[in-house]
């Protein structure tokens, strides 16, 4: 089984059907295509919105045993904004903004909630921490991949410092904007692993199967 940790949002698919949307449903749904067993832990608010993520995942047969409710913050919904082209100079198209823009406005993961989380989904193969979090979230994580003995890939942003993490974790750091390859290429990544595959073969399939060229160096 594979575990993504992270947050889910709202979001209205190209013929109005609701969707689930986020890096961390990207990478869960591209492990379930690479033929993975995947639950996601993440929480939403209790919802309209957050009642909708949760069909939308069991649509793409995503596990949501462990996807918590915050009765204190809304569902996070990503939208479509006109750019700002003084900011952005020379992208073109519409950008993505996450709703509420604060973070500290939406649902959070906090410590506890992925210890019990991991705690419940004891079968874990592979764990992916795919969205920054407080670093004793990230311990939890950590823990509760050496006690499933899994495979531990832990996502972080451009730029963004690497979390202290055991010698044999997979650190990946991801794009500021993305057309979606990036949680293709962690989601099919993690499947490979989960299937049985040499890491650095898994590494080159997924390479390969999202889009991305490698770079020599």
């Amino acid at each position: 089984m594979i575990v993504v940790v992270g947050l889910p949002a709202y979001a209205d698919g190209p013929d109005g059907e609701e969707c689930a949307g986020g890096l961390a449903v990207e990478v869960a749904a591209a492990a379930g295509r690479r033929g993975g067993t995947v639950e996601l832990v993440g929480k939403v608010g209790n919802d309209g919105a957050g009642d909708a993520v949760v069909v939308a995942l069991g649509r793409l047969g995503i596990g949501h045993a462990a996807l918590m409710r915050d009765p204190a913050r809304p569902t996070p919904v990503l939208t479509e904004a006109p750019r700002d082209d003084s900011a952005d100079a020379g992208s073109d198209g519409p950008e993505t903004r996450l709703l509420p823009e604060d973070p500290a406005a939406r649902p959070a993961l906090e410590a506890e909630d992925v210890e019990l989380a991991l705690r419940y989904l004891p079968g874990a193969s592979v764990i992916v921490l795919a969205d920054p979090m407080p670093e004793s979230t990230v311990e939890a994580g950590i823990a509760g991949a050496a006690f499933s003995a899994a495979r531990l890939i832990v996502l972080v942003p451009t730029g963004g410092a690497a979390p202290s993490v055991p010698p044999e974790t997979t650190v990946l750091e991801a794009p500021e904007e993305d057309d979606g390859s990036f949680g293709r290429l962690v989601g099919t990544f993690a499947g490979a692993l989960e299937a049985g595959v040499d890491p650095a073969a898994a590494f080159r399939e997924a390479v390969t199967t999202s889009g991305w060229e490698p770079v020599a160096d």
